[in-house]
């Protein structure tokens, strides 16, 4: 037998089963790399899943907040409309002059409380003067001093006392002027509501 023949034959078969062998790896190398990628495509995908799942539970539970406070501010404006709607307290204003000070009151003659109040005084078509209050208590008053109102009253007792001398007739009158009171407000309940006084002021003091 020819021992280097032998030899080298097996070395031929060898070279040839390593090569098989090293085309073998490289092959499953080639698609392990594949099934990583895919893998790691996966993995990002799933991660990105995850990521929207979190917005979205965020959001869902933010929508969920928004619906309960708009569920309760509609039932605390139901609320509020219940009362309005049961509020039947009685409110009297009444109007009062004191011609040493010129000054015009306007009296909360009821036993409640009436909050945000807005007062105006008017002659005729004419904007007097107005005022704007937080709070008006039981039998509390808003004071308006003015010495327009002391004037007008005397320019009309003159004008009186023109016609009383002026001929064959007597003209009896007191001189006076008369004035709108406007009073807007709220009710211990919550109502809004508003009233109107009509006054002529004579010059005469205050009780």
């Amino acid at each position: 037998m020819d021992w280097n023949l032998f030899w080298t034959a097996c070395g031929a078969v060898g070279g040839m089963a390593g090569g098989v062998c090293g085309g073998i790896a490289l092959l499953l190398t080639r698609k392990a790399n594949k099934l990583s990628q895919v893998a790691n495509r996966a993995a990002e995908e799933a991660n990105g899943i995850a990521g929207d799942s979190k917005r979205l539970a965020k959001d869902a539970n933010r929508l969920a907040g928004e619906a309960n406070q708009i569920s309760a501010d509609a039932n605390a404006i139901s609320q509020r409309a219940l009362r309005v709607t049961a509020d039947q307290t009685v409110y009297k204003w009444r109007v009062e002059f004191d011609g040493e000070r010129s000054a015009v009151f306007l009296v909360n003659d009821c036993p409640h409380e009436a909050s945000d109040v807005h007062v105006f005084v008017r002659h005729e078509d004419q904007a007097i003067t107005d005022r704007r209050v937080d709070k008006v208590p039981a039998f509390g008053e808003v004071t308006f001093e003015d010495e327009l109102f002391l004037h007008q009253i005397i320019e009309d007792q003159r004008s009186i006392d023109r016609l009383n001398a002026g001929g064959s007739f007597v003209f009896i009158g007191v001189g006076g002027y008369d004035v709108t009171v406007h009073v807007v407000y709220t009710t211990e309940l919550g109502s809004r509501r508003n009233d109107e006084i009509k006054q002529r002021l004579t010059n005469s003091h205050r009780h």
